[in-house]
């Protein structure tokens, strides 16, 4: 499987360098990619990682009392309706897969000028991490998108109702509150100067030691229950969450946020979105280095934060002539999220065609 995600990322990055010239057929290689990428996610062997096997074990039991704590209620509501007619987990992973891939979609067409330059970077990480492992976050992070195209165009109550929505999916829909408090306009010399210093004030208080007055999170009603469940599976070797926060790919990640903000003014010309998602782009970097105490938590919410690089990425292309070395960029930057997508997971590199 791990092959067939790498063609269908350097097919992508083929159709983003020849975008232009075939318009009139977009739509339809939009709506051919999106079937493949369900597919693939939706037939995938139960096994292949240990989400996998977690989530059948879920599915099948899905009536036990001990899993009403543990998993939000549409899991439960919708393997109680596959249950009506198979006993095939496959079919749980065809409706996930089909929520999570087309809300992205869905979220590109609208967000968006540039259709496959987006998915470049959503293939090359978070279609593997939340469409194939993570599929609770996957739908999440695709109405958290959406919730970001609402918070744009000042419709806050259907962002409201999208939190909701998203909460039903995945409980950590709650951590998406801060972003009612962020405003969708162009950055003043005072604000760039501010949200250039969220990253350094992130590191000051992780090397300072004063995460420790996050520890309370971990006792929270339900929450702390989860949390606990994910570090447990940490501690038995069947995650693979860890925090590095001066990893190869944390900083890099870093570059690229300095250098959009660098060019805020320039991108603000084009991408209606920029200014928020840039913000929350700079909380889900910092939210890793100082959750790195908690690495199980301070993963999650970074990974879910940082959904919008799928679309913050291809901003690249606004700053640089000629487009196609700015696509060849993103092109290289997917290869390194890519790689250490399939290498450094080492469940991925049990994926074969």
């Amino acid at each position: 499987m791990g092959y067939v995600v790498l063609a269908l990322f350097f097919i992508t990055v083929i159709f983003a360098l020849i975008e232009d010239h075939i318009k009139k057929y977009n739509p339809y290689i939009l709506l051919c990619l999106g079937i493949i990428l369900v597919v693939l996610t939706a037939t995938r062997p139960v096994g292949i990682d240990p989400d996998s096997i977690n989530y059948e074990e879920t599915f099948i039991h899905y009536d036990s009392p001990s899993f009403l704590d543990r998993v939000e209620f549409t899991y439960l509501f919708i393997s109680r309706i596959v249950h009506w007619f198979s006993n095939d987990v496959h079919w749980l992973f065809l409706i996930y897969a089909t929520l999570g891939v087309w809300l992205k979609f869905i979220a590109i067409r609208k967000m968006s000028s540039m259709w496959f330059l987006p998915l470049v970077t959503y293939l090359s990480y978070y279609y593997v991490q939340h469409e194939c492992m993570q599929i609770r976050t996957g739908v999440l992070s695709g109405i958290m998108l959406l919730m970001i195209w609402c918070i744009g165009n000042h419709k806050r109550k259907e962002a409201c109702m999208l939190l909701a929505i998203g909460t039903l999916f995945h409980y950590s829909a709650l951590l998406l509150i801060p972003m009612f408090f962020l405003k969708n306009e162009e950055m003043t010399s005072k604000q760039v100067k501010i949200w250039a210093l969220v990253i350094p004030v992130a590191y000051a208080i992780e090397i300072a030691g004063l995460t420790v007055f996050f520890d309370n999170i971990a006792n929270l009603p339900f929450v702390g229950a989860k949390l606990a469940g994910y570090q447990s599976a940490v501690e038995k070797g069947t995650s693979q969450f860890g925090a590095n926060v001066f990893s190869p790919m944390q900083i890099l990640t870093i570059l690229i946020y300095y250098y959009l903000l660098y060019f805020n003014k320039t991108i603000n010309m084009f991408d209606k979105y920029f200014p928020i998602m840039l913000k929350v782009f700079g909380l889900g970097i910092s939210a890793y280095v100082v959750l790195s105490f908690f690495p199980v938590i301070g993963e999650r919410v970074t990974m879910l934060y940082k959904t919008v690089s799928i679309l913050l990425y291809a901003d690249i292309v606004y700053t640089m002539r000629p487009k196609w070395a700015a696509t060849i960029i993103v092109m290289c930057i997917g290869i390194i999220s890519l790689n250490y997508c399939l290498g450094n997971l080492g469940v991925i590199l049990l994926w074969k065609v």
